[in-house]
């Protein structure tokens, strides 16, 4: 009887433990998407790169933030950005522009110089040691700042809010 019990026993515990692990894995994890368009600007131009030389007019931006499901602890971001001259009557790019695409760490900085209590979002890429930051106004806004940290002043046809889209 006692084998019985344990070719039962053991199977069961088995199936618990790979269960709890595949479930902890995919609650590990999560990520955030903001979108935005902004006018490819002497302040915007050098954040993600683009030339000094280049045509453009607009950047359409997509960054997917992973944090850690359970702490909201930052863990990597993806920034996809494509620029160029705007195509009329349409939503996208002339020849669709061309794409950047940086990725690494990114993570929470307290205040600023002149906002001691700001939340500032940071995106750090290893490759061109460059840095993106962005302050963020709630949960579903951030906004970008140049490379002092000062916010980027839109006008009444352009913004540098980064709308968040959900979860990817």
């Amino acid at each position: 009887m006692k084998q019985l019990r344990s070719i039962f026993i053991v199977p069961v515990l088995l199936f618990t433990i790979t269960n709890a692990c595949s479930q902890n894995t995919s609650r590990e994890n999560s990520s955030v998407v903001f979108l935005a368009s902004t006018p490819c600007s002497k302040g915007t131009r050098p954040l993600p790169g683009i030339p000094v030389n280049a045509v453009c007019e607009l950047i359409k931006w997509k960054l997917v933030l992973y944090q850690d499901a359970f702490k909201k602890s930052p863990i990597s971001y993806k920034l996809h950005c494509i620029y160029g001259l705007p195509k009329q009557g349409t939503t996208g790019l002339i020849g669709g522009g061309k794409l950047i695409e940086m990725e690494g760490q990114w993570t929470i900085v307290k205040g600023t110089a002149s906002k001691p209590g700001a939340i500032i979002y940071q995106l750090h890429d290893p490759k061109t040691n460059r840095t993106i930051s962005f302050l963020k106004l709630n949960d579903d806004l951030l906004h970008l700042l140049d490379s002092d940290l000062h916010l980027m002043i839109g006008s009444a046809a352009w913004s540098y809010t980064f709308n968040r889209t959900g979860n990817k």
